[in-house]
């Protein structure tokens, strides 16, 4: 066999660069993923979920209550547009506009008057409502409507929903105050969005200032953040917020105790400072628990991470956590497309459809088969029904 492929040099260079392409290309490719607190979904060319991670509350929506170190695919064959993963329960958007939830529902976080726990996707009660965006936090859920209308639902201690009380909700409901919104992000215990006219607005717990409107008193309805007026994107920590402008600069506000704002002193801002890469070349930022990064442009797009790095959520060979105004690159030079940080682990798609995460592993959630944490980002592989 060797004699006579060597005589065909051509003919094996190209069949060993076919088999180079076709590893590098995932069988399932990926549009996006989200980051939750210790499990990871992702929706597939197509629609199709998978999630992957712990799986104790059912948040992976595998229907066989196993926490799975690969991605497993999500029961119902639902097509989703939105996915996103909180605490201990997932929530998506379908191709037709309708919400799901699955996991824990402690307080009506799945938007249903379901048990506790459910481990398959559940409709939210809406009323008929139709969304396009999602985002699950710590204990609430708030979604875009068609019409530009954020609705939220769940746990509403500190205003969390934006309905101008404090009562938990099982179903869907409008956050008061008339605002469009372009998109909206649920974080720990608050909540924000952004306008079309570039105004950002949070609700809900600011002990931290994480609702940017230069104080510490929590909001049950929204309030505008100060002093930057272009936002087109902003994104809930645990106790910080972080927005991007159109020019390309980031701002963040709230509790810096981990140097989570990229730009502050340890202390905190009530007001948005800017910090993390030069502005003019951000793409996208997203703030986890402890911890922000953001996806830059350049000759490839390059990731870049500031706060805690006790596990290794910055994704650099190390764990030592960023200076105060210094953001770290990601180990690697991965071209991202996509990005999101969860509560301590951050992951990201590539232009191709792989997925690589890093951080905390402790069950599974960075997707490589594995429970070690890793000083590096790891490829999420391929899906595999006999996984565990």
């Amino acid at each position: 066999m060797t004699a006579s492929l060597a005589k065909w040099p051509g003919v094996l260079l190209a069949l060993l660069a076919v088999a180079a392409h076709d590893a590098a290309r995932p069988k399932v490719a990926f549009q996006s993923v989200s980051a939750g607190a210790s499990h990871t979904c992702g929706i597939a060319t197509g629609g199709l979920a998978y999630c992957w991670g712990d799986n104790t509350a059912g948040e992976l929506g595998t229907g066989d209550g196993r926490s799975h170190r690969r991605p497993a695919a999500v029961t119902g064959h639902l097509a989703f547009v939105s996915l996103s993963a909180g605490d201990g329960f997932t929530c998506g958007i379908t191709d037709a506009g309708l919400a799901y939830c699955w996991g824990r529902n402690t307080y009506g976080q799945l938007g249903s008057f379901a048990p506790l726990r459910t481990e398959v996707p559940i409709p939210v009660v809406a009323g008929g409502v139709a969304f396009v965006q999602i985002s699950a936090g710590h204990g609430h859920t708030c979604a875009l409507s068609t019409q530009r209308v954020a609705y939220c639902w769940g746990g509403n201690d500190d205003g969390d929903l934006g309905t101008g009380d404090t009562a938990h909700s099982q179903q869907a409901r409008p956050v008061v105050g008339g605002v469009s919104f372009l998109a909206v992000s649920a974080g720990w215990s608050h909540t924000c969005g952004v306008t079309p006219g570039g105004t950002a607005y949070c609700w809900g717990a600011n002990g931290a200032g994480q609702l940017g409107n230069g104080t510490r008193t929590s909001s049950r309805i929204p309030v505008a953040v100060v002093h930057v007026t272009d936002f087109i994107f902003v994104s809930a920590g645990a106790r910080h917020t972080c927005g991007l402008t159109a020019p390309g600069a980031v701002y963040c506000w709230g509790d810096d105790f981990t140097h989570q704002l990229g730009g502050g002193n340890g202390v905190g801002s009530l007001v948005p400072v800017e910090g993390g890469p030069p502005p003019r070349r951000v793409a996208a930022v997203t703030a986890g628990g402890f911890h922000t990064c953001t996806l830059t442009r350049e000759t490839i797009y390059r990731v870049t991470c500031w706060g805690l790095n006790q596990e290794s959520q910055l994704g650099v060979p190390d764990t030592l956590p960023s200076a105060t105004v210094t953001s770290r690159t990601v180990f690697g030079g991965i071209p991202f497309v996509q990005l999101d940080a969860g509560d301590a682990h951050t992951c990201g798609t590539t232009d191709d459809g792989a997925v690589y995460c890093w951080g905390r592993n402790d069950d599974g959630e960075l997707g490589d088969g594995t429970t070690h944490p890793p000083l590096r980002p790891v490829r999420v592989i391929e899906p595999d029904s006999t996984s565990d």
